[in-house]
């Protein structure tokens, strides 16, 4: 069982020709041999690449902080979709190339969770890109002029999960609109998204300077999608003074 367990491990590390020749090597040396230590060995070896693996995913995907759902206060908000934000824990919605929306107030932890998601995605073998929209629109300007666009949307279109944060604080020049609807219409057979937005949905149009081209990037990112609706109050904002303390002055 142990030979069988150490061709495996073998494989695993792309080392064909060993996992081919550890029996007949075995039986070469005409005794029994306690090879558990070699399983033990190579089992380290595993852990220790699968470690490298999923940082390099998250250093790659560019989070700009790592968050997780245990550093997440569910109880500061009970008006916040705790159980739609369960239901995508098992990135089911990523591996069938899904889209989730996180809508509402701002500092009720939409970043926060999308993030959290993101590094489980990570963890869990998937490649990751993460950015803000203006970041994006950015990005998208810089390769233009770099003559590198089409190595950024290899990048983005390679990456299993998207995720977009703060959709709708910038107004987009057609441009980079054009670019980001483009993306938009050839991720749906590859990648997964999360996009967070502040901004009502009425208000979505306005990110586009194109009313047609608001319309149809709006209506693919809708497109069977999982809505989270964020409510209540501010984590940001707690503690801190609000304009009815000074009024009640």
């Amino acid at each position: 069982m142990t030979i069988d367990v150490i061709r495996d491990q073998l494989k695993q590390l792309r080392m064909p020709a060993a996992s081919a020749e550890i029996e007949g090597l075995v039986q070469k040396g005409k005794r029994s041999q306690d090879l558990k230590w070699l399983s033990e060995l190579l089992s380290t070896e595993l852990d220790a690449r699968a470690d490298n693996a999923v940082e390099k995913r998250i250093k790659k995907a560019e989070f700009p902080e790592r968050r997780s759902f245990e550093q997440f206060n569910w109880d500061f908000n009970k008006k916040l979709p705790r159980e739609k934000i369960e239901d995508l824990k098992d990135l089911k919605f990523i591996e069938n190339n899904e889209i989730a929306l996180f809508l509402g107030s701002p500092g009720t932890g939409k970043s926060h969770l999308a993030i959290a998601l993101g590094m489980s995605a990570a963890q869990a073998g998937h490649s990751v890109f993460c950015t803000s929209v203006k970041r994006l629109g950015t990005k998208i300007r810089k390769a233009r002029e770099n003559n590198k666009l089409d190595v950024l949307f290899k990048q983005i279109l390679t990456s299993k999960l998207w995720i977009l944060d703060d959709w709708g604080v910038v107004t987009m020049p057609r441009d980079v609109s054009e670019e980001i609807f483009d993306l938009f219409d050839r991720r749906k057979h590859n990648s997964a998204m999360i996009l967070t937005s502040n901004r009502d949905v009425e208000e979505w149009p306005q990110v586009f300077t194109d009313p047609i081209l608001a319309s149809a990037a709006i209506d693919r990112m809708f497109e069977n999608a999982h809505i989270c609706i964020f409510e209540g109050p501010s984590h940001r904002m707690k503690g801190r003074i609000t304009f009815n303390d000074i009024d009640s002055e």
